[in-house]
């Protein structure tokens, strides 16, 4: 069995948590059908995909119908694949350690994901899909990991810490660099470019979002979160979707001025919209419900 877990799994916390002392909460993953038109966006046809009493978070696209999550049981998480076309769920780590928050690396057939080591590190490892290959480590010195968005060999990290910090690495060349502090927990790579976007808490409290270049490291504000907004995804046409409470709200650069709220779950009994993936083709939308 997996040691228990001393990760920030669910809460987005800088401080780790013990789940061998606390059970993170029950989550469900939800899939909708997606249709956007010119920052547009209809979301319908829920299903839970997940259903199940326990932790079921961190959703990832692999492809059009495919996803990869955290799946936490018995004390212990693993990340788990789950195939919507047949409903067939996988264990892809299955090891003595804990892993989660994992990430398709772009252009291979592999993801990382967060690896709690023996020692409690909590460094980033690469696993291959369709090979019996070990799990490679991705940066030696890299450490306390909590999340993490790819652009081809440059990866962009959540650290832990007192701030927590945003620092970026390339993993063909030495060139660690920190970009901020005060960062939240959403980190994404912004679909067609190969720039990052990623949240900030600034001193008055506001918390903005950015998009990062990931050649000059300089950053430029997108837009401010609406209050008590949460967790937040980019669809193919760019448009940023987060929720409010049982609300989804979007915001789209190119044709909005302000978020729009798009929909809202309340009839459907959703009170805690977290964490949030669009797949490749913008055709489908995960979302995480607290239960």
């Amino acid at each position: 069995m997996k040691k228990r877990l001393l990760v920030c799994l669910a809460f987005g916390l800088s401080t780790l948590v013990s789940y061998a002392q606390a059970p993170p909460p029950d989550t469900e993953i939800f899939v909708f059908n997606l249709k956007e038109e010119k920052g547009n966006i209809t979301i319908e046809k829920g299903k839970n995909v997940t259903e199940r009493k326990g932790y079921d978070n961190q959703p990832y696209f692999y492809g059009e119908d495919r996803i990869l999550y955290t799946a936490y049981d018995n004390g212990q998480t693993d990340i788990i694949m789950l195939d919507l076309s047949n409903n067939k769920k996988t264990n892809l780590t299955n090891s003595k350690d804990s892993e989660y928050s994992a990430a398709m690396v772009p252009g291979s057939e592999s993801f990382a994901a967060v690896r709690v080591e023996d020692d409690g590190a909590q460094r980033l490892w690469l696993f291959q899909l369709n090979t019996n290959e070990s799990p490679q480590l991705v940066f030696e010195n890299i450490a306390p990991v909590g999340y993490h968005a790819w652009s081809g060999s440059k990866v962009a990290m959540f650290i832990l810490g007192t701030p927590v910090t945003l620092l970026t690495a390339n993993t063909k060349k030495p060139d660690e660099k920190k970009i901020t502090d005060n960062i939240g927990r959403t980190l994404k790579l912004i679909p067609g470019t190969l720039d990052f976007a990623f949240e900030r808490t600034e001193e008055n409290g506001d918390k903005n979002i950015y998009r990062l270049n990931s050649n000059s490291s300089k950053y430029d504000l997108i837009v401010k979160k609406p209050k008590n907004s949460s967790d937040w995804t980019i669809t193919k046409e760019g448009t940023y979707v987060t929720s409010s409470e049982s609300k989804i709200l979007t915001f789209n650069p190119k044709y909005n001025n302000e978020w729009k709220e798009i929909t809202n779950f309340s009839s459907m009994g959703f009170s805690g919209i977290t964490r949030m993936a669009i797949n490749e083709n913008n055709t489908k939308i995960a979302i995480v419900i607290n239960q």
